[in-house]
């Protein structure tokens, strides 16, 4: 589809919209207490058409439209090989155009590909673009949500984040997402976690570098048990699946640069005589990776453990920076895991920095500095959530959740999402009250 075709498509949904909200009452903020279920967006008796004839039916959600159009509307089947060619307009909810321009397209994620039926998208654009006041870059991702009864996982989750130290966290704006000219749903379209100057802001790794200054940075790192990249390795020690994920293809002098230093740090780390002696503290920036503790325990991220999605990040004769944090959108949140700990597994490193004093008093100094910015996350939830309702009540019916994992599949809007902030509610109260004991 054409700029000028996807313009008629959207001034098309934007009259539709302005009709019916204005017969609708505007959201409220979700409450603590579960309410009523949201009814159903109600739905015009006729859809919408396109100017090559594509039923669009009607979005009207009040979020920002991504319309991306493939060659000859060809399918995206593979998250290997970037679909060229394609094109992208995204439109402000308001139907003024934000970005239009053209892009290659693939699928992205593990199991939310291959297992889920709502897909996920990266997009690489032909050129630096900056979307919805995000800052220019060419690499983005459409997350799907699929199993996340509320949506906003992920997006919360990137907020307590922001609220910590942490360098950087992706941005992320919710959208509608139109694909080939059909309406597919609810999408979260963030920054990918790459190094550049405005997201993981390390140096670029110098493709031939070989020894020196030059070949100690800058690596962005990947511990996850999928274990699927070109370029990875297990730790020697602690057997800690390491991947290469920016550059994403080293040479064979920067391969054994970090494996040997990250083994370095693992011997450090788990010898006991020099684990008593701090020798550890060389090879890591402490501060990150309390905060990346503290983001993960606060959401209750389980994964972390496995290790999955785990970043950290490595600058020119710097140490090993934990983050940026990824993917909170199942197996988080979750009330059966308020009054614990989930973060601190034996598979990763966090469980035996943990046993030093040093680490959990300085955890107990960054509680005490972020503890009023986190303490008000639950009214963010209902904020973001408040601007949502009618857009699940489409997305919704469009793809109904099949898995329980998160253990809000039968939930209403409102109450999952009164869920969702009453668990966060009560962890930050018991982590408030245990973490004075370090």
């Amino acid at each position: 589809m054409n700029t000028t075709r996807a313009h008629k498509i959207f001034s098309a949904l934007i009259v539709v919209s302005a009709v019916l909200f204005s017969c609708h009452k505007a959201p409220q903020a979700v409450q603590e207490e579960p309410e009523e279920p949201v009814d159903p967006v109600e739905q015009p008796g006729k859809e919408e058409q396109g100017a090559g004839g594509e039923s669009f039916g009607w979005i009207g959600t009040g979020l920002p439209t991504v319309v991306i159009d493939t060659p000859d509307a060809a399918p995206i089947t593979s998250k290997e090989v970037w679909m060229e060619g394609a094109t992208v307009t995204v439109y402000n909810p308001d139907g003024s155009v934000d970005y239009s321009g053209g892009l290659s397209v693939k699928g992205r994620g593990n199991s939310t590909w291959t297992q889920f039926p709502k897909k996920p998208y990266a997009m690489k654009l032909d050129s630096k673009g900056k979307i919805l006041g995000m800052p220019k870059h060419k690499r983005w991702c459409l997350l799907a949500n699929w199993m996340d009864r509320t949506l906003i996982r992920n997006d919360v989750a990137f907020e307590v984040s922001r609220r910590t130290g942490l360098a950087w966290t992706p941005s992320g704006r919710f959208v509608e997402l139109v694909l080939n000219g059909e309406h597919i749903g609810n999408y979260y379209l963030c920054e990918q976690i790459k190094v550049d100057a405005a997201r993981v802001n390390i140096a670029k790794l110098d493709e031939d570098a070989t020894e020196g200054e030059a070949i100690t940075g800058g690596y962005l790192m990947e511990c996850d048990a999928w274990f699927d990249e070109a370029f990875k390795f297990r730790s020697t020690i602690h057997d800690v699946p390491i991947q290469f994920k920016d550059p994403d293809e080293v040479n064979e002098a920067q391969f054994a640069y970090m494996k040997d230093y990250v083994n370095a740090f693992e011997e450090a780390l788990y010898d006991e005589t020099s684990f008593a002696a701090g020798d550890w503290k060389e090879y890591i920036d402490m501060g990150s990776w309390v905060d990346w503790w503290l983001v993960n325990e606060l959401c209750q991220n389980s994964e972390v453990n496995q290790p999955k999605s785990a970043y950290f990040h490595k600058d020119i004769g710097g140490r090993l920076v934990a983050g940026p944090v990824w993917d909170f959108d199942w197996g988080t949140f979750m009330p059966k895991d308020r009054y614990n700990y989930v973060a601190i597994g034996p598979k990763y490193y966090v469980g035996q920095l943990f046993k030093d004093l040093s680490f959990r008093r300085l955890a107990k100094a960054h509680w005490a500095e972020y503890r009023e910015g986190l303490s008000k996350i639950p009214e963010y939830i209902d904020e973001v959530a408040a601007t949502l309702v009618a857009s699940d009540a489409i997305n919704i019916a469009m793809w109904p959740i099949s898995r329980t994992t998160n253990g809000d599949v039968d939930l209403s809007y409102p109450e999952a999402v009164a869920r969702l902030k009453k668990a966060y509610t009560e962890k930050f109260e018991w982590l408030d009250t245990n973490i004075q004991t370090y």
